[in-house]
C-alpha cells in the first residue's frame, strides 16, 4: 500500500531543480543508453530550462553498488547546497538507467528494499520497509506526458532489484520525510527504439507535467492531470519483473484463502466440540 502520508504538496513552489543521474557501460552493453540521455540532456539543459524549471547537476555511476555507495554522497551534498532555507523550491532527483526488453521510457512508482547483484542478496536497509513509492503522482504524470503530444512512455511497478532499483530505493529513503525534495527512477530503452529527439521531447513534456502540478498558481491544470483516467493494462509496462510479481501475489492471494479456509474449519470444529 502506498504512503499518503509524504506526498509532495501539489502547487506550492515557485522553482523546480533537476538533478540528472545515469549509469556507465557494463557487460555486454559497451555504450549505455542511461548515460547517453542522462549526458545528452544535461549538455542541452539550457534548450531544456523554462523561467520556473532548471536543470542543475548530472552524474554518472559505474554499474556496481560500490561505486554508488562510495560516490552518491556527492549527489546528496550538491543537493543540500541549493537547499535555501525558506525558499519556495522543489528539488528532483532524477536517475536513468538502461532495461533493453522495453520499447518505451518507463517510470518507476517504487522502489524494493532488496539488491541482487550476484554478490549481494540482501535487504539494502536493514531498518527500512520493504517498498517505498514515489511521492509523485506517477501513473498521471505518465498520462499526462503521454497527452501532451502523444510522446509513448509507460509506468512500472517493479525496478527489479538490480543497480536501478538500488540507486532508486536509497534516494527514495534519504529523502523520505522531506517536503521539498523527492526522486524519479526512468527506464530507458535501446537508443535504435527511442532516440535522443524522443527523449528530449519526452523530457520537455516531463518537465511541463511537473510544473503543472507544482509550481504556483497551476490549480487547474493540476487538477486536469489528476482527474485523468489511468488505464493500468496500457499504460502499466509488463515484463519478466512484473511478471514474476504479479504472479507471486496471486499465489500469496491463493495461500490467504486457503489459509482463512482451514481457520473456518478449525474454528468450526471447536464449536461442535464444545456442543
Amino acid at each position: 500500500m502506498e504512503n499518503q502520508d509524504n506526498k509532495i504538496k501539489f502547487n506550492q513552489f515557485e522553482k523546480i531543480n533537476i538533478y540528472l543521474t545515469g549509469y556507465t557501460k557494463f557487460q555486454t552493453i559497451k555504450e549505455n543508453p542511461a548515460e547517453k540521455v542522462a549526458n545528452f540532456l544535461f549538455e542541452n539543459k539550457d534548450k531544456l530550462t523554462t523561467k520556473n524549471t532548471s536543470i542543475l547537476y548530472n552524474q554518472i555511476f559505474e554499474v556496481n553498488t560500490d561505486d554508488v555507495d562510495k560516490n552518491i554522497d556527492k549527489l546528496f551534498n550538491f543537493v543540500e547546497k541549493n537547499r535555501i532555507e525558506k525558499e519556495k523550491t522543489l528539488h528532483i532527483i532524477v536517475s536513468f538507467g538502461v532495461a533493453q526488453n522495453r520499447l518505451v521510457n518507463t517510470i518507476e512508482t517504487l522502489g524494493q528494499n532488496y539488491i541482487y547483484d550476484l554478490i549481494k542478496d540482501k535487504k539494502i536497509e536493514e531498518e527500512k520497509p520493504d517498498k517505498i513509492y514515489s511521492k509523485n503522482p506517477v501513473k498521471n504524470i505518465v498520462k499526462g506526458i503521454q497527452k501532451l503530444n502523444n510522446i509513448k512512455c509507460k509506468f512500472s511497478n517493479n525496478a527489479g532489484t538490480y543497480l536501478c532499483n538500488y540507486i532508486y530505493y536509497i534516494s527514495l529513503t534519504k529523502y523520505l520525510n522531506d517536503d521539498n525534495v523527492c526522486s524519479f527512477f526512468i527506464h530507458v530503452p535501446k537508443l535504435e527504439n527511442y532516440d535522443l529527439n524522443m527523449h528530449e521531447q519526452f523530457f520537455m513534456n516531463f518537465i511541463s507535467i511537473l510544473e503543472d502540478l507544482y509550481i504556483l498558481g497551476n490549480e487547474e491544470k493540476k487538477n486536469k492531470i489528476m482527474n485523468y483516467e489511468i488505464n493500468e493494462e496500457e499504460d502499466e509496462h509488463i515484463d519478466e519483473w512484473n511478471k514474476k510479481k504479479k504472479q507471486d501475489e496471486k499465489e500469496n492471494e491463493k495461500d490467504k484463502k486457503e489459509e482463512k479456509k482451514e481457520e473456518k474449519k478449525e474454528e468450526k470444529k471447536n464449536k461442535n466440540e464444545e456442543k
